[in-house]
């Protein structure tokens, strides 16, 4: 049994504080944990109806995750507060790993692309982000979130070792996501999109596809040709209309990328 109470006279820090969203560090060493409590209001509070909270569906996605042994924040607790049976508030908890930054903010610090070990290193980290994508998506989940924002670096960052930290938005499908429509919706936001090909030069997505596709020229070729051209609005609606489909009327993805 977790006791927030005391792990927070141990250690407290605030690590985000918005009206929506507190983000705390409670605890110290190896016990030390992250707290994330979601609030919602107006329509965001009138959404919930019928819905799994925001802490339950990021522990239920993170737990999926962690049984496919796919590298994540350790999820140990939700809990939630309804008013009129919606959610007011949620709360998930879950370890906290030391020595690590955004992988977003570590891409900011590399941007000396001219350097070699620069260059290198955002090699290797462009690479780690490809081979997260493909065992996610080999254990059937679709991260939803795959931005740089939503990976941590553990370590130094030539060592390239990347954990996912949120998963609010993921989908657990059970089969292999290769090569299908919910695939593509991942890495473009991972890579493709306008904000992605500023933190990601060409050739770094292309290393990021390779990993991605572990060497099926076929996969690179068809993936990079739909990303390349695809316009943000027909991502947003393709999006839109595949967390409709699978996400709340369960439907199975088609097994390859459909053409832009």
């Amino acid at each position: 049994m977790l006791d927030l109470a005391r792990l927070a006279a141990a250690h407290h820090r605030v690590l985000k504080d918005e009206p929506d969203t507190t983000v705390e560090v409670l605890g110290e060493g190896a016990g030390a944990v992250v707290r994330k409590v979601y609030r919602n209001r107006g329509s965001r509070w009138l959404q919930t109806f019928g819905r799994r909270c925001r802490a339950r569906r990021e522990f239920d996605n993170l737990t999926a995750m962690a049984a496919a042994a796919v590298p994540c924040t350790p999820p140990l607790a939700w809990s939630e507060r309804r008013r009129y049976g919606l959610v007011a508030e949620s709360t998930l908890v879950t370890g906290f790993v030391p020595g690590t930054e955004t992988l977003k903010r570590v891409l900011g610090t590399l941007s000396d692309r001219r350097d070699p070990g620069t260059a290198r290193t955002r090699a290797a980290l462009a690479t780690a982000m490809g081979r997260l994508c493909r065992h996610l998506h080999l254990a059937g989940i679709a991260w939803g979130t795959p931005m740089p924002r939503n990976a941590l670096v553990v370590g130094e960052p030539s060592a390239a070792q990347l954990v996912v930290c949120d998963t609010p938005a993921a989908l657990v499908l059970g089969r292999s996501l290769l090569g299908t429509e919910l695939a593509l919706h991942d890495l473009f936001d991972g890579a493709f999109s306008a904000s992605r090909q500023r933190d990601w030069s060409a050739v770094e997505r292309l290393r990021l596809l390779r990993a991605y596709a572990a060497g099926d020229r076929d996969l690179i070729r068809r993936c990079w040709r739909t990303l390349a051209k695809r316009p943000r609005w027909r991502h947003d609606a393709g999006r839109a209309l595949a967390m409709l489909r699978f996400g709340y009327l369960r439907r199975t993805p088609s097994p390859r990328p459909t053409k832009s």
